[in-house]
Parts: C-alpha cells; sequence; structure tokens
C-alpha cells in the first residue's frame, strides 16, 4: 500500500470517528435539552398553582364582608369590587402575601414533584420595582424588621433575571408583583441525569481512539517492516552474489588447460573457493541464528569459560583483515577476574562481531582496542574504534534487526544488518547488558557487562 493511499484510509477512519462522536454529543445534548423543556413546563405550571394558592389566601379579600373561606366561585365576583378597593386605598403587595405561608406551599409544591434540587424564590414589587421577599423573609426594609434577613446582591440579580417568574394578583389594573423561582445547580441536575450516558459515550470514544491508534501503529510498523524485508532481501542478493561469482570464476580457472596442470594455482583458486564457500556459510548461519532467537528455539550451553581467551582467539581471526588494511588491533585486558558463566560459541561470536564492526566502519587504517575491567561484581568489556561513528538517532536503533547504519560514500560496509541485534540478543540472554557510546566521525565504543562467576 502506498503512503498516500494509507494517508487518506487514515483520514476516513479519523473522520468517521469525529463523525461518531459529533453525533453522540448531539444526542445527548438534545436528551438533555428535552429534560429541560420538561422541567421548564414543570416548574412553571407549580409557581401558577403556588400563585392561585396565594390569591386564595389574599387578606383584601374580605373587603365589602366576603369571608376567608367561603366557595371560591363566590369570591370571584367580589374580585373587580375588591380590585377597586386596591387601587384606592394602594393595599401594599407586602400586606398580601404571608411570607411562611408562601415558603410553606413552595416546599410543598415540590416535595410532591420530587425534586432534589437548591432553589431560591423570591416576591418583586413591580410598583416599587425591587424585592420584597425572599426564601420566606422579608427584606430588610420591608415588613416585620424581627422577620427580615439581607441576602446580598447576588442572589436578588440572578432571583430578577431569572426565566421562573409568574405574576401574582393579576387584576384590572394588572399586576402588583411577580413571583420567582432561580435553581443555582440546575444545569449541573440536567447533566447529572445523562452522565452515565456520557461516561459510556466517552469510554466508546477513548476506546475507538485506541483502536484507531493502533490500526495506525499496525499500518506504519507493517510498511517499515516490508520496507526492511525488501532491504534484507537485496543485501542477501548482493552477499551471495559475490561469492557465488567469485566461486563459479574460479572453478572455471581450475579446470582450464593451463591452469589444471599446475598444483599451486589449483590449490590457489581452492583455497579461495573454500574462503567464499565460509563467508556464504557464514551469511547463512546469521540469518539461521536470528530465526532461532525471534522463535526463542535455542539453548545456550553455560559452562564457566575464560573472557580473556575467548576474546584473544577473536582477536587472532580478526587481525589479519585488519591487516590487509594497514590496521591495528591492540589489546588492554587488565580485568584480574575473567571467568563467567557462558556459551563459548555465542560468546566468541559476540566479542568477534563487534571487532568485525569496528572494521568495517573505519574507512583508513582501522585503530580497533579492546580492553577489559573489574567493576564490583561484573566485568566491562570495551570494544573500541575511530571510525565513522554513530548519530544520536542512529544509537538509539543500532541494536534493530536489520538496521544498517548509513554509511556515505563507504561502499565496502556489507551485511544483513544482524550482527548488532544478535549481540544484543545474546548479551541480553547471558544476563548482561550492552551500550554504546559514540560520536560522528570520532568513532565508538561498545561496552559489555557481564556477571562475573564465582
Amino acid at each position: 500500500m502506498s503512503k498516500r493511499a494509507i494517508w487518506f484510509v487514515i483520514g476516513l477512519m479519523a473522520l468517521a470517528l469525529i463523525g461518531t462522536a459529533v453525533v453522540q454529543l448531539y444526542w445527548i445534548n438534545w436528551s438533555v435539552r428535552m429534560k429541560e423543556e420538561q422541567f421548564n413546563e414543570a416548574i412553571m405550571a407549580s409557581l401558577h398553582r403556588v400563585a392561585s394558592k396565594l390569591e386564595r389566601n389574599d387578606p383584601s379579600l374580605d373587603f365589602q364582608g366576603s369571608p376567608l373561606h367561603e366557595d371560591w366561585s363566590v369570591r370571584q365576583k367580589h374580585l373587580e369590587l375588591v380590585d377597586r378597593e386596591i387601587r384606592l386605598q394602594k393595599y401594599p403587595l407586602e400586606n398580601r402575601i404571608d411570607p411562611l405561608y408562601l415558603r410553606k406551599i413552595i416546599v410543598q409544591e415540590f416535595q410532591d414533584m420530587e425534586l432534589d434540587l437548591d432553589y431560591s424564590f423570591g416576591v418583586f414589587d413591580n410598583v416599587h420595582k425591587r424585592m420584597i421577599i425572599l426564601n420566606g423573609f422579608f427584606q430588610a426594609d420591608v415588613g416585620d424588621p424581627t422577620r427580615a434577613t439581607d441576602p446580598g446582591i447576588e442572589l436578588v440579580t440572578l432571583l430578577k433575571n431569572s426565566e421562573y417568574e409568574v405574576p401574582l394578583f393579576t387584576g384590572l389594573s394588572g399586576s402588583p408583583g411577580s413571583l420567582k423561582l432561580f435553581f443555582p445547580t440546575k444545569a449541573t441536575w440536567l447533566w447529572r441525569s445523562v452522565w452515565p450516558l456520557l461516561a459510556l459515550g466517552m469510554l466508546l470514544i477513548l476506546l475507538i481512539v485506541a483502536c484507531f491508534s493502533y490500526v495506525v501503529l499496525v499500518i506504519f510498523r507493517q510498511k517499515k517492516l516490508s520496507e526492511i524485508k525488501n532491504d534484507f532481501v537485496n543485501n542477501m542478493t548482493h552477499e551471495f552474489k559475490t561469492p557465488i561469482a567469485t566461486i563459479s570464476l574460479a572453478s572455471d580457472s581450475i579446470v582450464s588447460p593451463a591452469v589444471i596442470g599446475q598444483p599451486d594455482k589449483v590449490r590457489r583458486f581452492t583455497d579461495i573457493i573454500k574462503q567464499e564457500n565460509r563467508r556464504m556459510l557464514s551469511q547463512v548461519e546469521k540469518v539461521l541464528q536470528m530465526a532461532l532467537l525471534d522463535k526463542q528455539n535455542f539453548k545456550l550451553n553455560l559452562k564457566p569459560v575464560d573472557l580473556h581467551a575467548i576474546i584473544s582467539q577473536a582477536v587472532a581471526n580478526i587481525e589479519l583483515q585488519v591487516q590487509q588494511r594497514e590496521g591495528t588491533v591492540a589489546m588492554e585486558l587488565a580485568a584480574t577476574k575473567a571467568t563467567v558463566l557462558a556459551d563459548p560459541v555465542h560468546m566468541t561470536n559476540i566479542i568477534y562481531n563487534l571487532l568485525d564492526n569496528a572494521n568495517k566502519y573505519s574507512p583508513e587504517r582501522p585503530e580497533i582496542s579492546i580492553a577489559t575491567r573489574n567493576r564490583g561484581a561484573v566485568i566491562e568489556v570495551m570494544v573500541s574504534d575511530k571510525g565513522i561513528g554513530l548519530s544520536r538517532e542512529a544509537q538509539k536503533l543500532v541494536f534493530e534487526k536489520f538496521y544498517r547504519v548509513p554509511t556515505g560514500n563507504l561502499h565496502n560496509v556489507k551485511g544483513f544488518g544482524l550482527g548488532l541485534s544478535y549481540v544484543k540478543a545474546m548479551v541480553t540472554a547471558h544476563a548482561g547488558k550492552v551500550e554504546v557510546q559514540s560520536e560522528p566521525g570520532r568513532g565508538s565504543t561498545f561496552t559489555l557487562t557481564f556477571p562475573v562467576s564465582r
């Protein structure tokens, strides 16, 4: 899949995810609005009932000898006359309402509604443009001072601007005041009812995002693996092509009439065939070793070994190649305790791979050193070179399988990118660790740490 196709698929998945989240939030918001509308209708109906009860309890209806407790249909006939008397005598609104009675009927209304929500209520005087009753008490300058309170300006302002309002004592001359109600925690209460649905929705969205992120990660990882695989196949083809061509050429030379009768030349070409054959076998072994490591299908033959002896053997194997390039390999084996519990074959491969890398990534006349030292209960092995070095980014990836350090114009560096990944896996299997310190243009130092065998 091309990079453009990958980003197109990611874009579609992201669009679908955003669309799902928007639709879900829309339905949740719609549910809250519907509940708010039902709540508003119920509250307004309740306020109208409260206003009706206040009118039935209005002491001004005693004018003209109308008894307080007669049937409401009869008292209705007195309203016009009462309204006239009120306008003439300017009967004040605070004298027509008992604040304790108002509080009682409001509490009863909300109990009947089973409404468990904080609220504040007040009576606003339309004539004097002020709040005269608040939460069952007269304001400080209205009515009986012993039953007054000063709630502060903020609550009064909230009540004045509240949407819950009904007129009181409506008559021919209009309404002298209004009953107002305010719910400070209404928004929280409304959203609390849909909180389980919202939490579930958010959880599902997070789950989708996590799955989406994982899929994207897998797509890019698979693309990277595909590129690495192609690079590996190209490298393997190149690595095998040269020795095969060399073996073919040496074989043709041996059977040539000019060579077949000369034992020295035959022996020379035979040595070339053996050398190239060992080279191919070595590369195949690396691939097979990494396959075993991937499957965790390997077993170490652990036994006490002298690490200095293994280092000396590895140096002897690499020294000829280094000398052919007019380079040097120096040993400084200062550790006094060099016995470790290890598999001799794999431990030799570890040291040899590091020395081989130091040689390959040194452009001219390699200067390689290998040193040991004890530090507490461990032995450290340092393999250093003065080669091309590693950038910080390369140091993070150098132990990854198939990764090969870019070498610029250095074309003699060959391999599959398996050496250091093998080193890392084998060092870990031997209960050790490997670290690298490097600087571009100044070389690298690989440090191995192993526990000393007692």
